[in-house]
C-alpha cells in the first residue's frame, strides 16, 4: 500500500506546478560563433576583392600589331639607258672655258651679196662675248679657212669687251677675179693664240668675172657650205666593251676631222637583239665646229644584261658612219 502524502506537501507540489505553467518560455538564443570561422570568411572576402581589382573592369583587347599587308612581288621595270652629250673636246691648244663668242648679226655684206670682180669691200660682223673672260686688245679675229680674199691673217680688237658685251669687227677684203661663190671663215683668237670653237664667215658671189676652171664650180680654196670631204677620219671607241661590274657606265668617244669650219649634224646610234631591252638615245643634234680634230664624249648607263652594237653617224655637211662598237654586259 503506497505511502500517503501529507496535506502540506501536497499543497506545495500543486503550487509549484501552477507557477511553472505560468512562466514564459525562454527566448531562443543564436549560438555564439567560433572566432576561427569569422577569420576564414574575412580572408575569402579579401581574396575575392583583390582578384576583382587585378582584373580590369573594362578590359580592352590589346591593340593589333601593325603587320604590313603581304606585298605581291612585282617585276622591276627595265631601266632604260639614257645617253647624253658630256662635252666637246676642241683641238689641242683650244681656248679656256671662259673664252666664248656668239654671232649676233651681219652689219655689212649679207650672205650671197653680188660683187664685181676685184671689188674692194669691208665685211663687218657683230659678236657677243658669251664667256666669262674679258676680251682685251690682245684678242683678235683670225682667218681660219676658205677664201681669204686678200684679207689679213688677223684683225686685233680695238677695245676691250667684257662678258655679255658686243663688238663690231671689220675685215677689209677684195673680191676674186673669177666668177663664182666664195666663202671665208674667221674665228676669235685669245691672247695665247688659241682659237674659239665657233666661226663666222663671209659669203659673196662674184658676177661678171673670168669663168672659173671647170665652168661654174667655185675656185680652188673655197669652203663649200656642204659637200663630200668636209668631214673625215670618223671613228668611235669605248673605254670597256665587256665590263665585269653591273650596273655599268659605258664611255664612248666619237672623233672626226673637219677640213673647214661648219655646222655638223650628228647622232649616236645603237641596236640590240636582247629581248625586252630598249635604247633611249638623244635625237640628232647640230653644232658649229671649227676646222681641225674634234671629239665628242658620251656616257651610257646600263643596269640590265645586254649585247648591242653602237655607231656614230654624221648626216651633214656630208654623210659618214663610224665603225661599229660591240658592247656586252652580263648581270646576274
Amino acid at each position: 500500500m503506497p505511502p500517503k502524502l501529507s496535506p502540506l506537501l501536497l499543497t506545495l507540489l500543486t503550487l509549484s506546478l501552477i507557477l511553472s505553467a505560468c512562466r514564459p518560455a525562454p527566448a531562443e538564443v543564436s549560438p555564439t560563433p567560433v572566432p576561427d570561422t569569422i577569420l576564414t570568411a574575412a580572408a575569402q572576402t579579401a581574396s575575392v576583392r583583390m582578384t576583382e581589382l587585378a582584373v580590369p573592369t573594362a578590359t580592352q583587347p590589346p591593340p593589333p600589331t601593325d603587320t604590313p599587308a603581304p606585298v605581291t612581288p612585282t617585276q622591276q621595270p627595265t631601266v632604260t639607258p639614257t645617253l647624253s652629250l658630256l662635252s666637246t673636246i676642241t683641238p689641242t691648244g683650244g681656248p679656256a672655258g671662259g673664252d666664248k663668242a656668239e654671232y649676233v648679226a651681219d652689219i655689212t655684206i649679207p650672205d650671197g651679196t653680188d660683187l664685181a670682180p676685184g671689188a674692194a669691200f669691208t665685211k663687218t660682223w657683230r659678236l657677243q662675248n658669251t664667256g666669262t673672260s674679258v676680251w682685251t686688245t690682245n684678242y683678235a679675229l683670225a682667218f681660219m679657212a676658205g677664201a681669204r680674199m686678200g684679207g689679213p691673217e688677223a684683225v686685233p680688237l680695238t677695245q676691250s669687251v667684257g662678258p655679255g658685251e658686243t663688238i663690231d669687227i671689220s675685215v677689209n677684203l677684195v673680191a676674186p677675179l673669177e666668177s663664182g661663190n666664195y666663202q671665208g671663215f674667221w674665228e676669235m683668237r685669245n691672247a695665247g693664240g688659241q682659237l674659239f670653237p665657233n666661226a663666222v664667215f663671209v659669203d659673196i658671189d662674184v658676177v661678171g668675172g673670168t669663168p672659173a676652171a671647170g665652168g661654174t664650180a667655185p675656185p680652188s680654196g673655197t669652203a663649200p657650205p656642204s659637200g663630200d670631204g668636209l668631214v673625215s677620219n670618223l671613228s668611235l671607241s669605248v673605254d670597256d666593251a665587256s665590263p665585269d661590274d653591273c650596273p655599268n657606265t659605258f664611255n664612248f668617244t666619237a672623233s672626226f676631222t673637219l677640213s673647214n669650219a661648219s655646222a655638223i649634224t650628228f647622232e649616236l646610234q645603237a641596236s640590240t637583239n636582247t629581248p625586252g631591252f630598249e635604247f633611249d638615245l638623244p635625237g640628232s643634234q647640230t653644232e658649229q665646229f671649227g676646222a681641225g680634230d674634234h671629239s665628242l664624249l658620251y656616257n651610257l648607263d646600263v643596269a640590265n644584261s645586254v649585247e648591242a652594237d653602237v655607231q656614230f653617224h654624221i648626216s651633214s655637211p656630208n654623210e659618214l658612219t663610224s665603225n661599229s662598237v660591240a658592247i656586252s654586259l652580263d648581270c646576274p
